[in-house]
């Protein structure tokens, strides 16, 4: 890409993303969460989410059924 550029994301690129289609009982955990993320944040913008944003990190794994290896790559790499 030269300097100055945006970068193209083409279709086929995006299509070939594997996006999860969660149900709503499936996506009502998340948004409970979040809903209580955003609470704390409102009442203090530096409030400590960590353990409530991890919930969420383990129930996408879940959601997208990673192994315990799987799951190790995507930790180490964040």
């Amino acid at each position: 890409m030269e300097h100055g550029k945006q970068p193209q994301i083409r279709l086929k690129d995006l299509k070939a993303l594997p996006v999860k289609m969660a149900t709503l009982e499936e996506q009502a955990p998340f948004t409970e969460r979040t809903k209580k993320i955003l609470a704390a944040k409102q009442k203090n913008p530096a409030a400590d989410t960590s353990s409530l944003e991890r919930e969420i990190d383990q129930q996408v794994y879940v959601l997208y059924g990673l192994t315990p290896e799987e799951i190790k790559i995507v930790e180490e790499a964040s």
